[in-house]
């Protein structure tokens, strides 16, 4: 049997989250649930061990997605898909810098993000 990718998402806004839940879910995919924080993410990352994670750069904390990001990835090898309403060079170039699979632009879609986990995990 073919195992299930496993998603972290980490993203503040509690709809967005659970639609992303329930849209990766009803495609065959393994959600740990989400976390709001960048905090929660880091620990959330070393408990659940997901395949990728689905990381917003805006989170509620003190530590924002990014930071999150490279704390995890010093430590684990897990794929990284940031999400952000942000739109400044200055957040993408520090971003980038985590070597992310992906940075999409809100409002994300489950079709933005399946063709990527795909790619990955072919």
């Amino acid at each position: 049997m073919k195992k299930k990718v496993k998603i972290l998402i980490t993203e503040n806004e509690v709809i967005i989250a659970q639609c992303l839940k329930m849209e990766l879910e009803s495609e065959g995919y393994e959600v740990c649930n989400y976390v709001a924080t960048g905090e929660e993410a880091i620990i959330k990352a070393k408990e659940e061990n997901p395949d990728i994670i689905l990381m917003d750069i805006n989170l509620s904390g003190f530590i924002d997605g990014i930071d999150a990001a490279k704390t995890i990835t010093n430590s684990q090898k897990i794929p990284i898909i940031f999400m952000t309403g942000y739109n400044e060079i200055a957040i993408f170039e520090r971003a980038q810098k985590i070597n992310p699979v992906a940075y999409l632009e809100k409002p994300v879609e489950i079709y933005d993000i399946e063709p990527i986990i795909k790619s990955i995990f072919k």
